[in-house]
């Protein structure tokens, strides 16, 4: 009996799906997940675990905070393999992913598994779909991970049969990947490339600033402003490279994201002036930040201010002037005009 299959790239998304599926938002026989991200990494030998649990000890370094521990990231693709291999021909497989590298990867890799299946293959692209929040404002959402599990439904909507052509121009879109083995892969303009390692270096220098900044708020602006959806393990195992490289400097308990401060050096000023338009934005964001800290500043001297007047007030019956301004801080032509207002 044919089955219904839908195979998603996260943790996150499997569990949005398992919510569904209990509350049968959806119709489900088989949920598959992978949990690993093959946008970054080697590719040319997936099927040889000891190589990805090399790359996951080279992105982690100590911190654990940013992925899963290796035996679980293990015991996934052992079950991810089993399961790809138990659909059936006649079986309907659906593909979730949206514009995200790791779903895009993930997709891809999938199908190049299914090659020789005769199945019925659905791509389920969520990008594609637009949709209005609970407050009116539209809404695209760049992964799958990020639907509400009620909102499936409405997702499943945009669904395609792939065609033949597509089916081989993104099966030979992976081979090429695999061949080029690169530690990096983004989508651009329609197609998955390989990029070099420091593809994102620039868009790293230009959200960090000359005075020190907690590392993960550098780390969330990158991801929060970035073309296609990123994860923040790549991005930071790219910032402890720049900080031996030299572009950045750190204070802190190095490779511990959340015990990070970090700050561009002249270094990382001179690389972005290779990319005008990402110096330019870097001199505005220092520019606005260092207005923002004057009004800031204005602000709390002002609060000052009154608060010394309101003392200096309550002395005028008690001391002198020249007492009165040394105390506050007011100089005594101010407190003479205190006393006339008063």
């Amino acid at each position: 009996m044919s089955k219904i299959v839908h195979i998603v790239y996260s943790q996150s998304a499997e569990g949005s799906f398992k919510q569904a599926i209990k509350k049968e938002v959806i119709q489900v026989d088989k949920l598959i997940a992978l949990y690993d991200n093959l946008s970054n990494g080697e590719i040319n030998n997936l099927e040889d675990i000891n190589n990805r649990k090399a790359w996951w000890k080279e992105l982690n370094g100590e911190d654990h905070y940013l992925y899963d521990e290796t035996n679980e990231l293990e015991a996934n693709w052992k079950k991810f393999y089993e399961d790809i291999s138990a659909i059936n021909e006649g079986d309907t497989v659906y593909l979730w992913y949206g514009n995200c590298n790791r779903e895009i990867c993930g997709m891809m890799y999938t199908i190049y598994l299914l090659k020789d299946k005769d199945i019925n293959i659905y791509i389920v692209d969520v990008s594609c779909k637009i949709t209005e929040n609970s407050n009116g404002r539209v809404v695209i959402l760049s992964s799958a991970s990020e639907i509400f599990y009620k909102k499936l439904g409405v997702y499943l909507e945009v669904a395609q049969q792939i065609e033949v052509d597509e089916y081989k121009k993104l099966l030979n879109q992976w081979n090429k990947l695999t061949k080029e083995n690169s530690l990096l892969r983004s989508y651009k303009n329609g197609e998955m490339l390989s990029v070099s390692e420091g593809y994102f270096d620039k868009d790293i220098l230009k959200y960090t600033d000359r005075e020190y900044k907690k590392a993960p708020r550098i780390v969330g602006s990158v991801l929060g402003n970035a073309e296609t959806k990123i994860t923040d393990d790549y991005v930071f195992w790219r910032i402890k490279e720049l900080v031996k490289l030299g572009p950045i400097s750190f204070k802190g308990n190095f490779g511990i994201m959340r015990e990070m401060e970090l700050c561009i050096t002249d270094t990382g000023i001179e690389y972005l002036r290779s990319f005008p338009e990402d110096i330019e934005f870097w001199n505005n964001r220092r520019n606005a930040e260092t207005k923002k800290l004057e009004f800031i500043d204005e602000i709390k001297e002002q609060g000052r201010l009154e608060e010394r007047i309101k003392i200096a007030k309550k002395l005028l019956d008690v001391l002198d002037m020249e007492t009165i301004a040394d105390k506050t801080g007011l100089t005594v032509g101010q407190v003479k005009n205190l006393q006339v207002e008063g």
